[in-house]
This record gives structure tokens, C-alpha cells and sequence, in this order.
């Protein structure tokens, strides 16, 4: 096909890919909307060895997993919930905290998922104290000169991380699209046999058109 059938093809059908890339945007968009959002808050605490010689500082940063699972359990979620007045379940809480370790920084990111964002800002917060009491208990143990305190970071933020309106809606419209390019393609090959001027029956029977029969 020269590039003018493909023009063609483009002014009689674009409004079949407008058409449903439209449809499929504002169905993901409704979708989007009708579904309960999810919100997720994000807490960093920071771990700071009392001295800064190689020896500590490389410890501290090992430990940091083992700092992790010591406070981030079912055992301690049960505690949480009742400091917090909570009628959720421990294994909720816990499934619902995701905690990653940045050796780098020092840095102990928690988040935390729930249906209620303020909710989820406590519950962050509350891990996040139940993991400096640890290190202040621990601390009370060693010699200033050995301590490994842990440092509250930034209040607790949240914003939703489910669904995500914008990102569904533009994906549906391009999926959309797509869907519509391929209907356009069914049509045109389903019609491809179709002679609906000149250059189509030279082309078609390799041959040149002398003349035309009038429709009147």
C-alpha cells in the first residue's frame, strides 16, 4: 500500500481508535474510583554508633537485618495493637509492614499499608518507637563509648498507593488504542478485496484503465 491509502485508511477509521482508547480510559477510570484505595505511610528511623572508628560503624551496619527481625515480628505487632487500641489481628499488622535496611545510610525505612492513611501514619510511628526503646534497653546495657542508638527520622507521611487512577486511566487508553488499531486491521483485511477506485483495479489486474463506464 502507498503511503496515500494508508492516509486514507487513517481519516475514515481514526475515529474507531479514538473511540474505544476513550472508552477504555474512562472505564478504568470508573473502575479506578469504585475500588477502596489503599494508603501507604513511610517512616525512616537512623542508626548512629556511638563512635565512628571502623570497628563499630561496620557492626552496626551488619547488624542492621538482625536489628530488623528482632523488633519487626507477629510478637511485637500484638504489642502494637494494644498501645494503639487496634482492632486488627497481629498477622494483619505484620503483613501489612514492610521494613528495608539502607547499610549506606544507616537509615531503617518502614512502611506501612492500610485502608485509613492516618492509621497508617500511627502504626509507622509506633514501630518506629518500639524500635528506639529497644536500642535505649540494649543501650543501658554497654558502656557509652559501645551504644547503637537509633534516631526517629521525618513524622510519618502517607498518600495512596492503591489504585492508582492516573497511571490505570492512561494505560487504558493506550491499551485502548491498541485494541482499536487491531479492529481498524480487521476491517481493512476483511475488505481488502474491495476495488473502490482506478489505482485499485490496475493494481489488481496489473493492467492500465483505458476508459470508464459512466454511473449515468
Amino acid at each position: 500500500m502507498e503511503l496515500q491509502d494508508y492516509l486514507q485508511i487513517a481519516r475514515r477509521r481514526a475515529w474507531i481508535v479514538i473511540l474505544v482508547a476513550v472508552v477504555a480510559a474512562a472505564s478504568a477510570y470508573i473502575v479506578s474510583k469504585l475500588q477502596t484505595p489503599v494508603y501507604k505511610s513511610t517512616m525512616e528511623l537512623f542508626i548512629q554508633p556511638a563512635r565512628t572508628d571502623f570497628g563499630l560503624t561496620q557492626s552496626a551496619q551488619q547488624l542492621l537485618s538482625s536489628y530488623i527481625g528482632i523488633i519487626i515480628n507477629k510478637r511485637n505487632a500484638d504489642e502494637l495493637r494494644q498501645e494503639l487500641g487496634l482492632d486488627y489481628s497481629p498477622d494483619r499488622i505484620y503483613e501489612n509492614t514492610k521494613v528495608a535496611s539502607d547499610a549506606a545510610r544507616f537509615a531503617v525505612q518502614i512502611e506501612v499499608r492500610d485502608y485509613d492513611g492516618d492509621t497508617a501514619n500511627r502504626i509507622a510511628k509506633q514501630w518506629a518507637l518500639l524500635f528506639v526503646n529497644w536500642r535505649d534497653t540494649e543501650n543501658a546495657k554497654q558502656r557509652r563509648e559501645d551504644r547503637v542508638d537509633a534516631i526517629l527520622g521525618d513524622e510519618p507521611v502517607y498518600h495512596q498507593d492503591y489504585p492508582r487512577t492516573s497511571v490505570n486511566t492512561i494505560a487504558g487508553g493506550i491499551l485502548g488504542a491498541v485494541v482499536g488499531l487491531l479492529i481498524v486491521a480487521a476491517l481493512e483485511w476483511s475488505q481488502a478485496g474491495l476495488l473502490r477506485k482506478p489505482s485499485d483495479v490496475e493494481r489488481k489486474l496489473s493492467m492500465p484503465i483505458i476508459g470508464a463506464i459512466p454511473s449515468e
